[in-house]
């Protein structure tokens, strides 16, 4: 018999503090690096969706689907993984969950 597959919607929100950037465009090229790596790794949405106004501040955040929870749980945790392991040097706060469609 085969298994019924549900899609799943995994949610990442991460926010981060960029004590260091001086100027706007310090913070533009480390949300863009942030986006760009998760779209290239994973394939997943990325957008930049509060402190857009804030030097030292933004929330980004990204997306993507599974089709089975365990998958969906898996791809949480490598999400965080990856931006902890390339972006370890910034202050990181993940809230992730995932959405049953």
């Amino acid at each position: 018999m085969r298994e019924d597959r549900r899609p799943y919607l995994v949610l990442l929100t991460v926010t981060v503090r960029l004590q260091g950037a001086r100027t706007m465009k310090d913070k533009r090229t480390v949300v863009r690096s942030l986006k760009d790596g998760m779209r290239y790794r994973f394939g997943a949405a990325a957008a930049e969706v509060d402190g857009l106004e804030e030097r030292t501040r933004a929330v980004v955040a990204f997306a993507g689907l599974a089709n089975a929870r365990p998958r969906a749980d898996a791809l949480l945790s490598k999400f965080e993984n990856h931006l902890e392991r390339r972006f370890g040097d910034l202050d990181l706060t993940f809230e992730g969950e995932v959405l049953e469609l």
